[in-house]
């Protein structure tokens, strides 16, 4: 069998979730799947090489298309068809051209629950796209319960049809060096400190967060707040906010638009709590890394998060900011959280090769 996968996300310097979602699905089904021969499609060949080395059934296509209409109009068909594909696979959206036969992860559809968080052309677009790709899918996966019902629902599918193959946390997550992280921390001047990942953008809600920071005068107890993730829509309750602080508070406010994997992993493990009030999520994956780096972690109950029940009492309404406040207070005057409890859980629950095995499952019956 010859699997082809959409890998283009890697040619960008950001990495998001779907990155996160193919290096990990495909970095553990490579080492399990001998029987398949997976192509492997990007501009950047080299960067998707050091993701999942030379072994013989493991094969490069560059692609040349500088724009994804083209990509998805032509250039894939026509890969397809050159090397024989049985099966490609799609983060989101198929070519309009059907030509073998196709696995979509659909990863969410929120615009269609929380319109008022997406620009009109984002909704107008996705929305047929998302929606044709899922119904013409051979195959059809998401990566939540949430996500799945969200996707039966509007969509039509038969919640039977749709298989959930959610994010997982890389290995290295669990044993990252504590001694370093601090070591790395120091270095950038920054005290004992509150961390949020994730792009900047309204549903993510870090105007929860940074107003939480500064009712409870958490500068004055000594902590300072560390934003981490490029702003990928406006905000101007959050930036006006931020510009409307005491500069002696602004000092210790930190904002990150990108650092490397490397990096991101130090600040994770050096925090004294994560903090993730987003809104709504197909899943959301930063409070499950920050859970295996061994952080604390307030997590947002909504949407896919409810999932996320080993959280136990730091699973909470962020819509309510007395709520998230007194977690925030509470975590930071009490280190009664077991995190290697929630550790071990995150670890049975949330890796790859686990998933990597139900993906192989689902692809092997579809073929028979």
């Amino acid at each position: 069998m010859k699997l082809l996968v959409d890998a283009h996300c890697f040619d960008y310097a950001t990495s998001e979730g779907i990155n996160t979602y193919i290096k990990g699905l495909y970095g553990a089904l490579t080492r399990i799947a001998s029987d398949i021969d997976f192509y492997f499609a990007a501009q950047k060949i080299d960067k998707v090489e050091q993701l999942f080395g030379h072994v013989a059934n493991v094969h490069y296509i560059q692609l040349t298309a500088t724009n994804k209409i083209k990509r998805l109009l032509t250039e894939f068909p026509s890969i397809i068809q050159r090397y024989g594909i049985d099966y490609a696979h799609f983060q989101y959206t198929s070519p309009l051209i059907k030509n073998c036969k196709t696995i979509i992860t659909l990863h969410d559809i929120l615009f269609k629950d929380y319109p008022q968080m997406f620009p009109l052309g984002y909704r107008l677009t996705k929305g047929i796209l998302f929606e044709l790709s899922a119904r013409r899918a051979d195959l059809l996966f998401t990566v939540s319960d949430y996500s799945r019902s969200r996707i039966a629902l509007h969509y039509g599918i038969d919640k039977n049809k749709i298989y959930v193959t959610p994010n997982a946390v890389s290995e290295d997550f669990f044993h990252i060096d504590a001694n370093q992280a601090h070591a790395f921390v120091k270095r950038k001047s920054v005290r004992e400190y509150i961390l949020y990942v994730s792009r900047i953008e309204p549903r993510k809600n870090q105007i929860a967060l940074l107003r939480a920071f500064h009712d409870l005068r958490l500068v004055e107890k000594g902590y300072d707040l560390v934003f981490i993730g490029r702003k990928t829509l406006p905000v101007p309750d959050f930036d006006e906010l931020l510009a409307s602080l005491p500069e002696e508070e602004k000092q210790h406010i930190h904002i990150y638009n990108q650092v490397s994997y490397e990096e991101l992993k130090l600040w994770y493990k050096a925090a004294a709590l994560f903090v993730y009030p987003a809104l709504a999520e197909g899943f959301g994956i930063p409070p499950i890394e920050a859970g295996a780096a061994g952080v604390p972690c307030v997590c947002s109950n909504l949407t896919a998060m409810g999932d996320f029940t080993f959280f136990e009492n730091n699973l909470v309404d962020v819509t309510n900011s007395e709520v998230l406040k007194s977690a925030i207070d509470a975590n930071l005057s009490s280190s009664s959280i077991d995190t290697n409890k929630i550790c071990s859980a995150i670890h049975s629950k949330y890796n790859w090769k686990s998933i990597a095995e139900n993906f192989y499952m689902q692809l092997r019956s579809a073929r028979i």
